[in-house]
């Protein structure tokens, strides 16, 4: 049995067919709705992974919530399943790789990564525009169609509750280390700036080339999100503008009221870079 093989046949009405994915949080599979016939993924989660009532109860809430909304650069929340079988989350299979294989893979073009990041944006502002935020953007979190859209997906769908936060603080300090805001080390709420400073992490690696912070020391890492401002994209990657570099290094502020005000002033301050002639 290979890494991509399922360790079970089935999941409630669902058959399996390949594991997609592992974290923290649990198994991701790729399925067949053996009832509409249709592909999706299903998030299969730990047993520890919910701490307590409220936040099982304050998920599934918000999945059903969520479940009313459709963005094409979002990936769809289908169902929550709390059963013998275990916790699983229902959602749209994406048929591409994420942004992590296309740093990787793909060569480098300034106006397609623009319009890349333009995409997560735009899906990131109907989420805030519902009151959720993501809480982990990362390059591993932006899939792509066949088509090439771009979608965000593991995004923390209770992380909107005031009453998990006040009751639960580690609701929202599930973002991995290297992309996680300097407010949430210091213990503050996550807001829409958090996940735009994770973004601008994220696009630093988009087109500097490389992580704005190579430490191998946690401790040392949240000391440079804290304190240390990183050399601007642009003195890494003489492709990459000036302009945009600015507007990278704008979203990597220490302070979240010194970023945009939200992503959409964000896209289009991008949307203005991509009509210029750089």
């Amino acid at each position: 049995m290979d890494q991509f093989t399922p360790d079970r046949q089935s999941l409630y009405h669902y058959k399996l067919d390949r594991i997609l994915g592992e974290g923290g949080t649990g198994r991701v599979y790729r399925a067949i709705d053996t009832k509409k016939g249709e592909v999706v993924a299903i998030k299969l989660f730990r047993e520890n992974f919910f701490r307590n009532k409220l936040h099982l109860r304050d998920l599934v809430k918000s999945v059903k919530r969520f479940k009313k909304y459709d963005h094409p650069n979002v990936v769809r929340v289908l169902d929550f399943i709390d059963g013998e079988d275990g916790r699983c989350m229902i959602m749209e299979y994406i048929d591409g790789p994420d942004l992590k294989w296309y740093i990787q893979n793909r060569p480098w073009h300034l106006q397609e990564r623009l319009g890349i990041v333009g995409q997560i944006c735009s899906g990131l502002q109907y989420l805030h525009d519902q009151k959720i935020i993501h809480h982990d953007i990362k390059p591993a979190n932006i899939l792509f169609t066949r088509t090439g859209v771009a979608k965000l997906a593991d995004f923390s769908l209770y992380g909107a509750s005031l009453l998990l936060e006040l009751i639960d603080k580690g609701a929202g300090e599930q973002i991995t280390p290297m992309y996680v805001p300097p407010e949430i080390i210091r213990g503050d709420s996550p807001t829409p700036q958090s996940d735009q400073y994770s973004l601008g992490i994220t696009m630093y690696l988009l087109f500097a080339g490389h992580l704005p912070f190579q430490v191998d020391n946690l401790q040392r890492l949240y000391q440079c999100h804290l304190q240390v401002v990183p050399d601007p994209p642009n003195h890494e990657n003489p492709n990459c503008p000036q302009a945009l570099s600015d507007i990278i290094m704008r979203t990597l502020s220490k302070k979240p009221s010194e970023r945009f005000s939200d992503c959409d002033m964000l896209r289009i301050a991008l949307s203005k870079l991509g009509q210029s002639r750089i």
